[in-house]
């Protein structure tokens, strides 16, 4: 059975100070559940101050795909946008 590798960009609604981003990495952490596997969050520099995270993560092929990891990432606070950017199939 594969997998999937997707990278999900993530925004906040405005600029926030470097704690807030930090403590969206950790609530985007405890959201994302087995059998999604966590990869690697990082963050970028997008325009004014304004900072967005580039999370990657991997879900089976039976997981239900890339949607339900979007909505859980949606639920953190802070968080005004996620959207898939890019898809891989390992």
């Amino acid at each position: 059975m594969g997998a999937v590798i997707g990278l999900i960009r993530v925004m906040p609604g405005e600029v926030i100070a470097d704690e807030l981003i930090n403590k969206m990495i950790d609530d985007i952490k405890t959201v994302i559940k087995p059998p999604v596997k966590l990869g690697r969050i990082e963050i970028k520099n997008v325009a004014f101050g304004l900072k967005g995270l580039d999370v990657t993560v991997e879900v089976p092929d039976d997981a239900g795909g890339l949607d339900p990891v979007v909505d859980a990432i949606k639920t953190v606070k802070n968080v005004d946008s996620a959207e898939v950017t890019d898809v891989g199939r390992i």
